[in-house]
């Protein structure tokens, strides 16, 4: 009997071993980064608009983005050594946004801005999240750390369709004519 008990403790503690963990499969929240370094503090990946919505929780706690980078750099201050620029991830189809202050040279990292026509440079940041930044007259900010490019951007060129000419084209055409028309009864009238 004793052995019994013993082999289904050891067949209960596998099955819970292997088991998948299906419960946290939709928590988006809260990836761990498989590229993290071994030296660095135990990091969660946190969504963009995750800290839109943030609360006291997020406050002054180290935090890592994935985003493209919109907008322009704006230097802060006169000696130019630090700059702004804005994050942007598309979220369950919405837009979030988040302001990054860094160095220079971690601003000379971005290749492209992102704007019509263009995707920019996509980071990875890793920084202080301040919910209401001392520093910066109560913004909400991200202090990147480390800065690192996934991916560069890209220029998306506009391909010239003539088809897209082609109702506007047919309307003149049918204006001219009702213009002719017009003209005509007008004249035919005196």
């Amino acid at each position: 009997m004793g052995w019994m008990l013993i082999a289904l403790a050891l067949a209960v503690s596998l099955a819970a071993a292997f088991s998948p963990l299906s419960a946290f499969a939709d928590d988006d929240e809260n990836l761990v980064n498989p590229q993290q370094r071994p030296d660095s503090s135990f990091i969660y990946d946190t969504s963009i608009a995750a800290l839109g919505e943030a609360d006291a929780y997020y406050d002054n706690q180290t935090v890592q983005v994935v985003g493209e980078v919109v907008g322009d750099s704006i230097r802060e201050g006169v000696d130019g050594r630090h700059r702004w620029i804005t994050l942007m991830a598309i979220e369950k189809g919405v837009d979030a946004t988040v302001s990054v202050y860094m160095t220079a040279e971690q601003a000379a990292k971005i290749d492209t801005y992102g704007k019509y026509g263009t995707t920019g440079t996509k980071l990875q940041v890793r920084g202080t999240f301040h919910l209401v930044c001392s520093e910066h007259e109560g913004l909400t900010d991200l202090h990147a750390d480390i800065v690192t490019v996934v991916e560069k951007g890209k220029l998306h060129e506009d391909a010239f369709d003539a088809g897209a000419f082609v109702p506007g084209a047919v309307a003149v055409a049918v204006g001219l004519v009702l213009l002719g028309v017009f003209y005509y009864l007008r004249e035919r009238q005196r």
